[in-house]
């Protein structure tokens, strides 16, 4: 992945995709543009059903060589083929690639940014890329809560009556664990449930 100028600026692949693209995505909006560009070759069809990972229904972009790929991406051409020059001398092929884990195939320890997985050269054309913006898919921080789904004042005691689950409560501070946005929403939604429930009940047996 380069940016507007050609240049590598983040390790591509520290550990899996769902634990990872949070934090990458946010180098993206520091450089030029907010904008970067995943370089593939043509050895992405070695990985199975990539297709799908790619949530986009724009056909990426493709030339036969690296300055005619830089030359669509608007980006200088020799900086980007000096960056995949580099690059590619990095790659090391001391292990197999494994393309559905965290295969420790890396770039050697003197260049940097290091790629830590599934390090290997960008050689066989045609050579395809996307661009990549930054989007938001759910906030971090929110308000704070009880396992019973109950809001709690600056003193950490509940507020009668005030629940939050989903987007609005506070789970995440830094890092997104894969797969608990949706689920954080459906789970303490309804232990609120339950428990708003629970007191209306209370409080209409009294009024009755």
């Amino acid at each position: 992945m380069v940016n507007a100028r050609g240049e590598r600026f983040v390790d591509e692949a520290p550990a899996t995709v769902d634990a990872t693209y949070e934090a990458i995505t946010r180098q993206i909006l520091t450089q030029p543009g907010g904008i970067a560009y995943a370089i593939l070759d043509a050895r992405i069809e070695d990985v199975p059903g990539w297709r799908r990972s790619v949530r986009s229904d724009v056909a990426p972009v493709t030339a036969p060589s690296i300055a005619a790929l830089a030359t669509a991406l608007s980006i200088d051409a020799a900086s980007l083929e000096a960056t995949v020059a580099a690059y590619n001398a990095a790659c090391l092929h001391d292990r197999p690639f494994k393309p559905l884990e965290t295969d420790g195939l890396a770039t050697r320890d003197t260049y940097a940014p290091r790629k830590s997985n599934w390090a290997r050269p960008i050689a066989e054309a045609p050579y395809l890329a996307y661009p990549i913006m930054c989007g938001n898919c759910f906030t971090f921080g929110g308000l704070k809560v009880d396992p019973g789904a109950r809001v709690l004042d600056t003193d950490g005691m509940p507020i009668p009556g005030l629940y939050a689950a989903g987007e609005t409560m506070g789970i995440y501070y830094g890092t997104y664990t894969g797969a608990t946005s949706v689920l954080r929403g459906a789970v303490f939604g309804r232990i609120a449930g339950l428990d708003a429930a629970k007191h209306s009940n209370r409080q209409h047996s009294v009024t009755a």
